[in-house]
């Protein structure tokens, strides 16, 4: 049956809309995949950092708030806060304690830092971080594991992934820290150390033979828990910028 005048005009139309629409979608579609790395790389974050705070029986109460302290120090310092504003994409924190085998806790858990501002709510609340765990052994390799699932459940992406472990003693079953140490190693996760020096142990020393591993790892000396906050504040600002350190090592 032949069609003419408005209802060929109005079939000319429907078919032209319906073939528009199809080179649209067809459009959009073209320039998503071509814009989709661009947005993911937007997205990617430069670090997800888990700090592992020591609370075995080894540190005691006055001890520990020189750690909670000293951390919340060090993310209000300049220093920190401009390789945050500087960090792109930003970067996640989260916050553990470790002692025995059975005796983990997450205590803050992840927050997306981006600017100084943000730095400097989040050290507020650092400073009023309880301490969750009364005492215990010295049980390195179950704060990493325990670390490590944390990281796990990390928001988004991020181009390094990184454990930080603070403390004042050696692990309490060596083996089972290489063993630990060797799978997180093969995973892709970085192992940092902030090593509180007090007793006659070489905990500097120990760390960096028997616990850090992974591209650029690094040991930073606390000589005592009073210097916990000057330390803690030239490791974060390492472990933020450690793009820059990787160029330059």
């Amino acid at each position: 049956m032949a069609v003419s005048g408005d209802g060929l005009d109005k079939t000319m139309n429907q078919s032209h809309f319906a073939q528009s629409n199809r080179s649209l979608r067809f459009a959009m579609v073209i320039i998503g995949c071509l814009l989709s790395p661009l947005a993911l790389a937007e997205d990617l974050m430069e670090l997800h950092l888990v700090l592992a705070f020591d609370a075995s029986a080894s540190v005691n109460d006055v001890e520990f708030d020189l750690q909670r302290r000293g951390t919340a120090y060090a993310l209000r310092s300049d220093l920190v806060a401009a390789a945050i504003d500087d960090a792109p994409g930003g970067v996640a924190i989260a916050i553990v304690q470790w002692s025995s085998v059975t005796r983990q806790a997450l205590t803050l858990d992840w927050v997306v830092l981006r600017t100084r501002n943000e730095a400097t709510a989040y050290a507020d609340v650092v400073e009023a971080m309880p301490r969750r765990l009364p005492g215990g052994g010295t049980m390195i390799h179950a704060g990493l594991e325990f670390a490590a699932k944390t990281l796990d459940a990390a928001p988004g992406q991020a181009r390094r992934r990184v454990i930080d472990v603070s403390g004042n003693g050696v692990s309490d079953d060596p083996p089972r820290l290489q063993e630990t140490r060797r799978v997180l190693l093969a995973n892709g996760i970085v192992i940092n150390g902030l090593a509180i020096e007090e007793d006659d142990l070489p905990i500097t020393d120990y760390y960096r033979r028997h616990l850090i591993g992974g591209p650029s790892a690094f040991v930073i000396t606390a000589e005592g828990f009073e210097d916990f906050a000057k330390a803690m504040e030239m490791k974060l600002y390492r472990e933020i910028a450690g793009a820059i350190f990787a160029k330059n090592n």
